[in-house]
């Protein structure tokens, strides 16, 4: 069984392994409100910085849109006419354990197609945004607060779980997929912590084609829709193809994704179909020779025309020599109107 049926058949449904792992994530769920409990009472504890603080995070662990979600709503600031950085942990980057900055209001520098694969991207879907990698997150902030001192804003990726700072806003998203999983928190379950804690959000965020389940709306919170809308699908090259065209070829996708379902989602959304997913592990790097050759015999076997794959993914094979025919899927969220009047709070 591979990791993605494990998180299937025990973390996404009930299970007896789920049922016999329960007394743990009790355990782990009281520690984890305890904690929140502590800094909310007192809080001397937590960090103020001279820029209002704006934190991106969730609840159940896995691809829920954070990146993307980021990606979003710095581009709504930056069409206001504001200035904003962004802090990321750079996961499996070379420097996660130190605080780099990858770009900056005039450049994205060299360096960054080493601060893993979400940093990269982050650094280049947004354009005179300061963007520095590091676990060190108050670190990070006394950077910017001497090196960028003219900020609005400072958005931090993945971060309602670090009780050390002051946030201005706090976003927690959910993807539609399976938001809550079986209902349990890690190890029975995919929650990071208690679904109670969402009402220590300021907003909801609803990853999904589907209607916001009535669990979310009885925590009395803003809540934003948002969805993928595919943009483009371009190769290497930067040529675009259309769907009609797409349509008519052998299509298969590639993913290493936190939940590979919405990849597949966004895809029949167009109205794609596809002959079959290769699925890999969230950071998944592709640096094995032989994995992506196996995946390229696949492919002549089957008569695949086009491997679909997303930004991702692209920001790291894009650094590998292959010859897999690989197509890019270019998505940006798309919100619900209501949503965008809850932003202009901000």
């Amino acid at each position: 069984m591979n990791k993605q049926q494990f998180i299937k058949s025990h973390l996404l449904s009930r299970s007896i392994l789920s049922y016999l792992l329960l007394p743990l994530s009790w355990l782990y769920a009281l520690i984890l409100l305890l904690r929140r409990l502590i800094f909310l009472s007192l809080p001397f504890l937590k960090f103020k910085s001279s820029i209002p603080l704006i934190c991106i995070g969730n609840i159940s662990s896995g691809g829920t849109g954070k990146t993307p979600f980021v990606i979003f709503l710095s581009r709504y600031l930056q069409k206001r006419g504001l200035k904003i950085a962004i802090i990321t942990r750079g996961y499996k980057g070379d420097f996660e354990n130190s605080n780099t900055l990858i770009s900056n209001y005039h450049q994205v520098f060299d360096l960054a197609n080493k601060a893993g694969d979400e940093a990269y991207l982050l650094s280049q879907k947004l354009p005179g945004v300061p963007v520095i990698v590091g676990r060190k997150r108050i670190k990070s902030i006394h950077f910017l607060e001497k090196n960028f001192s003219d900020l609005d804003y400072i958005i931090l990726d993945d971060a309602f779980q670090y009780l050390k700072l002051n946030y201005f806003k706090t976003f927690v998203i959910f993807n539609g997929v399976s938001p809550f999983g079986n209902g349990f928190s890690l190890p029975a379950g995919i929650l990071r912590e208690p679904l109670f804690n969402t009402f220590f959000a300021d907003y909801i965020v609803f990853n999904s084609y589907k209607d916001i389940p009535p669990k979310l709306n009885s925590y009395n919170k803003p809540i934003l829709k948002v969805s993928y809308q595919v943009k483009s699908i371009v190769d290497y090259q930067g040529k675009c193809y259309t769907f009609p065209e797409l349509a008519e070829k052998n299509l298969a996708l590639m993913s290493a994704i936190g939940i590979p379902e919405s990849f597949e989602n966004t895809i029949k959304i167009c109205g794609l179909s596809f002959t079959k997913h290769f699925i890999f592990p969230d950071h998944f790097d592709y640096k094995d020779p032989s994995t992506l050759q196996k995946i390229e015999n696949s492919l002549h076997t089957d008569k695949i025309d086009f491997l679909l794959v997303t930004e991702k993914d692209q920001t790291k094979l894009s650094h590998i020599n292959h010859k897999l025919p690989t197509l890019t899927v270019i998505t940006e969220f798309d919100m619900e109107a209501s949503g965008l009047l809850y932003l202009e709070s901000l």
